[in-house]
């Protein structure tokens, strides 16, 4: 080999040796941030209660039911789901954090309990994919009323917390 040629050999060796690292260097990766926003809140509507108690269920499509001595009213406001945009990149994979029982404060002797299973209470399950931005989750709950003198007439109000965590 020339002079020539063995330099011009070497500087193509040496110069895709370079060019080979930084191709083969992996992208940083992307940064995940998770913002929920409130833009429904979880409404009961109207209901009485009996002397043996019961529940109310409101369905995270929107059906509510009552059992035991729990009689459901159509009068006031309307009852509805809480509905919570996930605003994140779509394909991430989230968990609902498990979400329980929220004492309700109410009139004085009320023992009122919102309790949220994520299982069954959340559209959405506790594990899912993002689709879209925002994601909407729908979140529905179930009222323990134990008595009828533990759930007087009255309004009630409680702050629950869920927590979104990106996998």
């Amino acid at each position: 080999m020339t002079g020539k040629s063995y330099f011009i050999f070497m500087f193509l060796s040496l110069s895709s040796i370079v060019y080979s690292e930084v191709a083969a260097q992996e992208n940083p990766p992307i940064p995940v941030t998770v913002e929920v926003r409130n833009a429904q809140g979880l409404n009961f509507g109207s209901f009485t209660v009996g002397t043996n108690g019961g529940n109310v269920f409101m369905s995270p499509n929107g059906n509510r039911t009552g059992d035991s001595d729990v009689h459901l009213l159509n009068v006031g406001q309307p009852s509805h789901y809480a509905i919570f945009d996930v605003y994140v990149n779509p394909g991430t994979l989230l968990q609902i954090q498990g979400v329980y029982d929220f004492p309700l404060e109410g009139p004085s002797g009320s023992d009122v309990t919102l309790t949220i299973d994520p299982n069954r209470d959340i559209s959405t399950g506790q594990t899912f994919i993002t689709t879209q931005n925002p994601h909407e989750v729908l979140v529905g709950g179930q009222l323990k009323i134990p008595n009828g003198s533990s759930g007087p007439a009255g309004s009630y109000n409680a702050m629950f917390t869920i927590t979104f965590i990106h996998e």
